[in-house]
């Protein structure tokens, strides 16, 4: 999917689609009196996230999904610190919800039990099979390091 669309398009296009869907869905609660001032924004911000992705900075390489080994780095630590505040944003907000007693507790539970079971699965991925292991076209075919002889 990524291969159909030019590297700085990614941005603005997920920007642009993640704020349509929000303006559809505030015409399907509210109608489209107010969804068109989101809708106006989500465009705006749009088109501002394509500008920025063509700048020579560190945030528009980021931007314009054109990051040196650096800047990846950088951006795979912020999305880790993400994911780490947002799962315990959702836990404490389910726990926030039991104390008041919230009719409806389900959609909490459900980002809390999203968090742990995308936690596990990212384990199951992205594990150490210990020493020896070898993935791609010399899988089966180690031979011992010079330096280990």
């Amino acid at each position: 999917m990524k291969r159909l669309i030019r590297p700085r398009l990614r941005a603005p296009a997920q920007v642009a689609v993640i704020g349509l869907a929000g303006a559809a869905a505030i015409v399907a609660g509210y109608g489209w009196g107010n969804a068109i001032p989101f809708a106006v924004l989500a465009v705006a911000l749009a088109i501002g996230v394509y500008v920025w992705g063509g700048r020579d900075t560190d945030r528009g390489a980021l931007i314009g999904s054109r990051p040196d080994e650096r800047q990846a780095s950088l951006q795979m630590k912020v999305t880790a610190l993400q994911g780490k505040v947002m799962t315990l944003a959702a836990a404490v907000a389910y726990l926030v919800a039991i104390a008041v007693k919230a009719r409806s507790l389900w959609p909490f539970a459900l980002f809390v039990i999203i968090g742990g079971v995308s936690g596990l699965i990212g384990w199951v991925i992205y594990r150490d099979d210990g020493p020896g292991q070898v993935d791609g076209a010399d899988a089966g075919h180690e031979e011992p390091s010079p330096v280990s002889r």
